[in-house]
């Protein structure tokens, strides 16, 4: 199997830096530094639950800041590697925050869906981790490039609504309701994080065999709690949707 195209997930040497570090990129490094990253995240949720508020707006302006941040030490992790053992603590960190108060918001209108969701995280995750090791789905590039596809659609179809409802809308019916399309709409979603798991387990064994500078770890660990994060915000507006039908 070619793995060598223009793909970032395949491409040999992702950020043009030969794997000649005294240092390699290992699997091991990488799950040592997403238990890492993983407990920092869980700080913050955990930060944020516990949290006063005077309202559901002051939760949103918080993590609606929160965002904002998370982005820029995102840009700047993926533009600078070399620095990434210092923003992707702090990413999790703030990305830990913003889910702490999504899931308080989502807790106060239907409880006990947070334990539900962060159950269905931990169970995709296992699932996709025992598909990749069987080779039930192979990530190829095929794949890899349907997966880019759909997900610049998914994204297309949340800008839209976020620009709707800038402008007063009540936003795309797809996106908000109970109805089976709704549904249909966020199981779909679903997936398609789900199948980006894939494709983080590839990057990471691929380019460690490659023998990629340890520093990738970070980026790895990186894309790895991107993913989870999404999978995690999708089943919990999959259940809200389920549970208001």
């Amino acid at each position: 199997m070619d793995y060598n195209t223009s793909n970032p997930v395949f491409r040999d040497n992702v950020f043009g830096v030969q794997g000649t570090d005294a240092a390699a990129m290992t699997v091991n490094g990488v799950i040592k530094k997403s238990f890492l990253t993983l407990f920092l995240l869980l700080a913050g949720a955990a930060f944020a639950w516990t949290r006063s508020y005077a309202s559901i707006a002051d939760i949103g302006g918080k993590v609606l800041l929160f965002s904002v941040g998370t982005l820029v030490l995102y840009l700047v992790t993926i533009f600078n590697p070399n620095i990434a053992r210092i923003t992707v603590p702090l990413y999790a960190l703030a990305e830990g925050f913003i889910i702490g108060g999504i899931s308080l918001i989502f807790q106060r209108h239907y409880p006990g869906i947070v334990v539900q969701a962060a159950t269905g995280t931990l169970g995709v995750f296992g699932a996709m981790l025992v598909v990749y090791k069987t080779g039930i789905i192979r990530p190829t590039e095929k794949f890899a490039t349907i997966i880019f596809v759909a997900t610049l659609g998914i994204a297309f179809i949340y800008l839209a609504n976020f620009l709707m409802q800038s402008f007063g809308s009540s936003g795309l019916s797809i996106v908000h309701g109970s109805s089976p399309l709704s549904i249909g709409f966020s199981v779909f979603v679903c997936a398609i994080a789900a199948l980006h798991l894939l494709l983080d387990f590839e990057f990471i064994v691929r380019q460690s065999k490659l023998g990629a500078p340890e520093k990738l770890e970070w980026i790895a660990t990186l894309g790895l709690l991107v993913t989870l994060v999404w999978i995690y915000v999708e089943i919990l507006h999959l259940l809200a949707k389920i549970k208001d039908k």
